[in-house]
């Protein structure tokens, strides 16, 4: 069976930033089949240049609801047996569907496939900014959602992402997935790369970040618990 991929990525005021985005994402070595832009309520030329995308990418407009909501309503109108997100400010290298689907195809038991991250930080920042930002660690090797490609039946699995959870929907969909037992597998290659530069989610809205992550680590510890009281 051929797999297909569709690609959901959440913009709001992404206008700086997404054409690359959507550019390192259409021009894959193997292309997605479907790339879906949910415009999350910007006031910016977000829509203006995502009518430049108009023959080579589906475009919905909601109310400004958050990154998860966002993903939410992209993954409501995603058709692909595979599953990929990306950031509105984020790259993916060439090669990275190729990759995952190879890992895919060799192990098909396999449910998501990882691959590691690069931070960078936005080369039109000046010295100081470039300093300011420069990232600790250059390679993230975590369970990151703009690095995974993620067969569709997790969907049906454990349904999808909660909208309410706003920048924490992907922690929370993984850790039901792993409570369900997901297999996973992690490429050693970058396939993509976190852009760094102070509009960056978790600087402008940190305390709302950590609510809805803490909120997440609750339900784990409350799940784990349960299971644990069933055995």
């Amino acid at each position: 069976m051929t797999e297909t991929v569709s690609v959901v990525i959440a913009a709001h005021n992404a206008e700086r930033y997404l054409g690359e985005c959507l550019d390192s994402v259409l021009d894959q070595t193997m292309p997605p089949d479907q790339v879906i832009v949910v415009d999350d309520g910007s006031t910016d030329g977000t829509a203006a240049l995502l009518r430049t995308y108009s023959q080579r990418v589906t475009v919905i407009r909601q109310p400004n609801g958050g990154q998860a909501s966002a993903l939410a309503a992209g993954l409501a109108l995603a058709t692909g047996s595979c599953l990929a997100f990306n950031d509105a400010d984020d790259l993916w290298t060439p090669h990275k569907q190729e990759r995952q689907l190879a890992a895919m195809a060799a192990d098909p038991g396999v449910d998501v496939v990882f691959g590691q991250s690069e931070q960078f930080v936005s080369p039109e920042l000046d010295s100081a900014e470039q300093l300011r930002f420069a990232p600790r660690t250059a390679i993230l090797t975590g369970e990151i959602a703009q690095a995974a490609l993620i067969r569709r039946h997790c969907l049906v699995r454990v349904g999808g992402i909660d909208p309410t959870l706003r920048g924490a929907g992907f922690a929370d969909w993984l850790a039901r997935l792993k409570a369900a037992g997901f297999r996973g597998a992690v490429l050693p290659e970058v396939v993509h790369r976190r852009r760094l530069h102070p509009d960056n989610y978790g600087r402008t809205h940190q305390e709302e970040r950590d609510r809805h992550l803490l909120a997440v680590l609750r339900q784990q510890i409350a799940r784990r618990r349960e299971q644990t009281s069933r055995a």
